[in-house]
């Protein structure tokens, strides 16, 4: 592909590696944001391009903006301000759609989505070929280069649901990338032995039939299919032992809770919700703040005499995060997950109009389905992907001077 400048090039390089890189290089993701931020706002002083964002684009920048401030205030009222700096710095990605959007805008002529979903493929075939050494070299959940059996699977899931959107590519190369991308993607999920995950993955499949249905089984992608099913047929094969072994800690974990005892992990998750919604309703407006969060679930833990164990959230980003900030930050998270798929639904009806909704509607459907029972905001790479997914949605809808 050819660019018109260097400015062109760095922006299409910044978007394919910003879909290639979560789920094998983690924390990546949020350091190359942070650099499009900070840049940003340089090259907007120097005037190297222009501020200008859309009504869709502040649509979506004053929600997340609204978000932080909330989350923000809501700490401030609370108990122990003087905590917060430590539980508020995973705020600032949030605010960088202010910076990044224009600097996107500013090369309006680059095709932001195939070059997303293109880097999410090469990423989710990435996140296979890792997580396979992980499960068989290692004997260990895949995890990737997130650190974090969870996130990685969830980036997986990602990864896969945006790279099957290039199914409907004209160019045969294309279709085949998205397909061995989706399949990569939902493998790495399975590696990852992430329960809640997996459940989620049955939707995003739905999803990509619905998007595309007759897209996936062409005669002339029969030799992939063959190719693919090998690769699954292998990679399953190698994870074997792990996965029979997590089913049969499923089945008991699950029988202990039925017999009304308590289990490491399904059994732990039930009981933080329970002590989440009881440190909810002591605040139910305001919340407690974000730094006494898993303080105020302790406090509750505690009276059970049961085992004490270090959490960090409570395994349900909507009880966690109205914990923080009672029903002002819970509908402030729904907005947060909703405002990407409004803007992309009431978006002038062009030729990606469909390919646009569809993206916004697999990453935050797999970021709130996922909250349910696993963690979604306040986490690096969590953060950096959904925003910048934000992003494209946004600075992929043409400008006014661009609409035909």
């Amino acid at each position: 592909m050819k660019y018109a400048n260097a400015f062109e090039r760095n922006n299409a390089i910044s978007v394919f590696l910003m879909g290639a890189m979560p789920a094998v290089a983690g924390s990546a993701i949020s350091v190359a944001l942070g650099m499009f931020f900070v840049w940003g706002v340089i090259s907007l002083a120097l005037r190297r391009f222009e501020f200008r964002l859309t009504r869709h684009d502040k649509a979506i920048a004053w929600t997340f903006t609204v978000f932080v401030a909330l989350i923000l205030l809501t700490a401030v009222i609370g108990e122990n301000p003087e905590q917060i700096r430590g539980h508020i710095l995973w705020l600032a990605p949030f605010l960088s759609v202010w910076v990044v959007i224009p600097r996107l805008r500013a090369t309006p002529d680059l095709d932001y989505l195939t070059i997303f979903m293109i880097g999410a493929a090469v990423g989710a075939i990435g996140a296979l070929a890792i997580g396979f050494v992980q499960v068989v070299g290692l004997d260990q959940r895949a995890e990737g280069g997130a650190g974090n059996a969870a996130v990685f699977g969830m980036m997986a899931l990602c990864l896969a649901g945006v790279a099957g959107l290039n199914i409907t590519d004209e160019r045969r190369n294309y279709r085949m990338l998205a397909i061995a991308g989706t399949v990569a993607g939902l493998l790495a999920v399975v590696l990852s032995l992430t329960r809640g995950v997996a459940m989620v993955a049955v939707f995003t499949v739905l999803v990509l039939v619905i998007y595309a249905p007759r897209r996936w089984m062409p005669t002339s992608m029969r030799f992939a299919w063959i190719v693919l099913a090998g690769v699954v047929a292998v990679a399953l094969y190698g994870a074997a032992d792990l996965i029979s072994a997590r089913f049969m800690l499923t089945v008991d974990e699950i029988g202990k809770v039925m017999d009304g005892e308590n289990s490491a992990n399904v059994g732990e998750r039930l009981r933080l919700w329970g002590a989440g919604w009881t440190a909810i309703l002591e605040s139910p407006v305001w919340g407690h703040g974000i730094q006494n969060r898993m303080a105020k679930v302790a406090e509750v833990l505690a009276l059970d005499g049961g085992h004490m164990r270090d959490f960090t959230h409570a395994h349900n980003a909507f009880i966690t995060f109205a914990i923080d900030g009672g029903i002002i930050v819970f509908v402030a998270v729904l907005a947060v997950l909703a405002v990407p798929v409004a803007v992309a639904w009431k978006a002038p009806q062009d030729e990606n109009h469909r390919r646009r909704f569809f993206l916004a509607l697999q990453v935050c459907s797999i970021y709130a389905l996922c909250g349910l029972s696993q963690i979604m905001f306040k986490h690096d790479i969590m953060d950096a992907f959904f925003v910048f997914s934000a992003i494209l949605v946004a600075a992929s809808i043409p400008g006014r001077d661009q609409q035909k």
